[in-house]
């Protein structure tokens, strides 16, 4: 809302105009809004565990509680067996 409510109008009735104005305008304006403010944000996609350590500590522990859950999900999955590397032979790399 750009404007205060009317004298003698209720901040919530002001909401339920502007939010009936929104749905008659078939929430053009709204989106807009919602496009132009995600516009302003930049958000970097972590690529590695190092990246991970960056983020805050709340977004930290949600990475690494998904990295958990998804190599439990491997493992359950029967998608990888951990074994002993054979003598002269070289890890496939992996990131």
């Amino acid at each position: 809302m750009d404007t205060p409510p009317p004298a003698g109008e209720s901040a919530t009735t002001a909401i339920t105009n502007h939010m009936v104005r929104l749905v008659r305008e078939e929430g053009v304006e709204y989106i807009r809004f919602l496009l132009a403010l995600r516009a302003t944000e930049t958000y970097v996609l972590p690529k590695t565990f190092k990246d991970v350590a960056k983020l805050p500590a709340d977004s930290k522990k949600k990475w690494l509680e998904s990295c958990l859950e998804e190599l439990k999900s491997l493992k359950n999955r029967d998608v990888y067996e951990i074994v002993d590397l054979l003598k002269g032979r070289k890890a496939v790399k992996n990131r």
